[in-house]
């Protein structure tokens, strides 16, 4: 079975999870956080959304796959990274 060519943004709606950097926005093509962290608490979570960006996936022909792949990731993700 081949794999199907898709946009580069394919499943990039959020930020990989399993590797940021604190104290940075993590940005996905939609989606970003930022963990602040100053000495040893973390003091701010932030969650952002570029809503132009995500008139620009729900409009892609490939949405419905996309948004599925990118919460399978996160599944994942969240999964690995609780063991």
């Amino acid at each position: 079975m081949n794999a199907k060519n898709h946009k580069s943004c394919y499943g990039t709606m959020f930020h990989e999870l399993l590797h940021f950097q604190e104290n940075e926005p993590m940005q996905g093509k939609v989606f970003a956080f930022e963990l602040d962290r100053s000495g040893l608490a973390r003091s701010n979570r932030r969650i952002t959304a570029n809503i132009a960006e995500w008139d620009d996936c729900i409009e892609c022909e490939e949405f419905d796959h996309c948004y599925k792949f990118c919460m399978a990731k996160l599944l994942l993700q969240n999964a690995v990274e609780n063991e």
